[in-house]
């Protein structure tokens, strides 16, 4: 069994507030450990089970996605770390058995969500792809789902793992936290945290090749809304690009992974 891991640090055992996501100060270096602990474990889970490959991907965009504790983590994986990526999931190929996240959160705009955004809180307001509302999560699986990989494990807060359901309602999910406000939640110990993600990825692994991936009628278009006028300005002038408004742009492929790389390259 071969299994692909995108990290976020917004869903993560204990992190609630803006400051434990941005670089450059101690409440981040903490978050940056808890994140490590929670890959440690879902590598060690997915070994003892008999994973042969496993590739983890700093997902987190601060510290330039450098972001994972390099010199607190397990063998058994390999880790991509560092921006920009070559593509936007790096080494994803068919060979993978499935996709899963960690740390994951909410689309923007979520009601009760802990660090609720999409891509950047700073400038992107909504995204879509083939007019379905995607979030971060949603964009990773529909992009997985063109190689035939599909999502089978996402941890995080309540409200991302509601959100996973709604994608593939056999997803295997584990919570980390309960969502009260944007910046606020009701925190599980970190031993529940553990036990969530192990039981989750096991039941994940069983049925792995019985959940289908996420596919698009083809071709597809990525739009994506950004929050200001300025936001979207780089595209304007590019002819690959169409220019619903100012502010909201779309990018067409074949497939979900062609439309969001023309936007990620």
């Amino acid at each position: 069994m071969r299994f692909y891991i995108i990290t976020d640090l917004e869903g993560v055992e204990g992190v609630t507030l803006p400051i434990q996501t941005e670089a450059g100060n101690p409440m981040y270096e903490k978050a940056r450990r808890l994140l490590t602990r929670e890959v440690n474990i879902a590598v060690e889970t997915l070994r003892e089970i008999g994973a042969e490959e496993i590739i983890v991907l700093d997902g987190h965009g601060a510290n330039q996605a450098y972001n994972l504790v390099y010199e607190e983590l397990v063998n058994g994986a390999r880790y991509v770390m560092g921006s920009p990526w070559s593509n936007y999931l790096p080494l994803l190929t068919s060979n993978f058995d499935g996709l899963i996240q960690i740390g994951a959160h909410a689309m923007a705009g979520t009601k009760g969500a802990v660090l609720d955004h999409t891509m950047s809180s700073r400038s992107w307001r909504c995204a879509y792809l083939n007019d379905i509302p995607v979030g971060e999560m949603g964009i990773a699986a529909f992009y997985a789902g063109t190689s035939g990989v599909p999502l089978i494990f996402v941890s995080g807060d309540d409200k991302a793992c509601l959100e996973a359901k709604g994608l593939v309602s056999d997803v295997e999910t584990a919570i980390t936290k309960y969502g009260l406000t944007r910046t606020s939640a009701i925190m599980l110990p970190p031993g529940e945290v553990e036990r969530n993600i192990k039981d989750g990825l096991k039941r994940a692994a069983e049925k792995a090749r019985f959940i289908k991936p996420l596919s698009l009628d083809s071709p597809v278009s990525f739009k994506i809304e950004f929050l200001l006028a300025e936001h979207a300005q780089r595209y304007w002038n590019r002819e690959d690009v169409e220019l619903l408004d100012p502010r909201t742009v779309i990018f067409k492929g074949k497939d979900a992974r062609e439309a969001v790389e023309r936007w990620y390259l």
